[in-house]
């Protein structure tokens, strides 16, 4: 069901009858959806990429809560325009490897190769790790990772990063991380990929990159990268004793044998689970839950020179459903200037006929 009408709104008298406002950003369009889960479920978390050969693949956790209950990994594949999309199913080949657990937050990272690395978390700590080739419909099963220097619970919500071949160092990939209490915070793990051999993800290290209780309260979550040149910029969700903190922006050179981070409290912005895009101009794309406002509706910038200082620009409204636990926004460009990212409406379908829709919205370059 592909659709034309504009977004932004958060009048719950036009969303309960499935009529959507007109938007604060007009530039802003709902150009489709991915689906609309049935009954009580919802497509929570999207994540989405462009494959090499032009189409989309998207992922998400359906799911009839946040949390406190047994979530799957939804796919599609979507047109190259993002105009239309397939039936989805589950993720894995063999879903019953994680029959009865909830699988959260799945997030895509491409190779080099064009495979792609499909990670996620589940309840207790612990990030897995599925793998699909060019030709394949499924991803195989999962592995377990763990990463030397990183004990008790971890967590992820970046896709893994394939970084460029430099020299000697060939396949090598970031894989975003953060571990939770006074002694947690941000990390990566550095691993070879490896697209015949078991593991294909083979472990090297990790790297701490900003530890929790700095200062004393301050939590420091869902790392996410982009490499730019020599470069690796990411952005770190911050909080502080359970409240909005702005974002950390960090920088540094990953083909460093000791990494020298450099550090950027992001001013005014309150971001909660992003995402970066690199686009076809170098820029990043950078969209996210805002916390400053009520409900975390989506929104994005466009930051210019990414691997310099972050400059709080033009903040578009993307997506607003209009209520509580939205953000989790992920994007693809799909040609140069014009940006796909998906949102969903969590509301429940008695307050929403568009409740549990997980939609495709498009933005362009001269917006931000």
């Amino acid at each position: 069901m592909n659709k034309s009408r504009w977004v932004w709104s958060g009048l719950v008298a036009l969303l309960m009858v499935g009529v959507v406002a007109q938007p604060a950003a007009a530039s802003v369009s709902m150009v489709a959806d991915v689906v609309q889960e049935p009954g009580d479920y919802e497509a929570r978390f999207p994540d989405v990429v462009k494959l090499d050969d032009g189409r989309l693949m998207a992922v998400w956790h359906r799911a009839t809560e946040h949390q406190n209950t047994v979530g799957t990994i939804q796919l599609s594949f979507g047109s190259s325009d993002g105009r239309t999309w397939s039936t989805p199913t589950p993720a894995l080949a063999n879903p019953d490897t994680m029959a009865g657990i909830d699988t959260r937050d799945p997030k895509l990272g491409k190779m080099n190769d064009g495979s792609v690395v499909l990670t996620f978390f589940v309840p207790g700590g612990r990030v897995y790790y599925s793998v699909w080739k060019p030709t394949w419909t499924r991803f195989t099963d999962p592995e377990q990772l763990t990463a030397p220097g990183i004990t008790g619970g971890m967590y992820s919500h970046g896709g893994v990063l394939a970084l460029a071949d430099n020299g000697s160092q060939v396949d090598q990939v970031l894989i975003p991380v953060y571990t939770t209490g006074t002694a947690g915070g941000a990390h990566f793990i550095r691993a070879t990929w490896r697209a015949s051999l078991s593991p294909r993800l083979l472990v090297s290290g990790s790297t701490k990159i900003i530890n929790n209780s700095n200062p004393v309260g301050r939590t420091y979550t869902e790392p996410s990268f982009v490499q730019v040149g020599s470069t690796v910029v990411g952005v770190i969700r911050a909080e502080q004793d359970g409240g909005g903190s702005p974002a950390i922006v960090v920088r540094w050179n990953p083909y460093a044998a000791t990494p020298a981070f450099t550090y950027q409290s992001f001013t005014g912005v309150l971001a909660n689970s992003h995402h970066l895009l690199k686009t076809s101009t170098g820029q990043v794309l950078f969209t996210y839950g805002d916390k400053a406002q009520a409900n975390r509706p989506t929104v994005g910038m466009l930051i210019s020179n990414p691997t310099g200082t972050w400059v709080k620009g033009t903040v578009l409204p993307i997506y607003n459903s209009g209520y509580a636990d939205q953000g989790n926004p992920s994007s693809v460009e799909i040609a140069s200037g014009t940006y796909l990212t998906l949102g969903y409406n969590t509301k429940p379908k008695t307050q929403s006929a568009s409740g549990g829709t997980l939609w495709v919205l498009e933005s362009h370059a001269a917006d931000y």
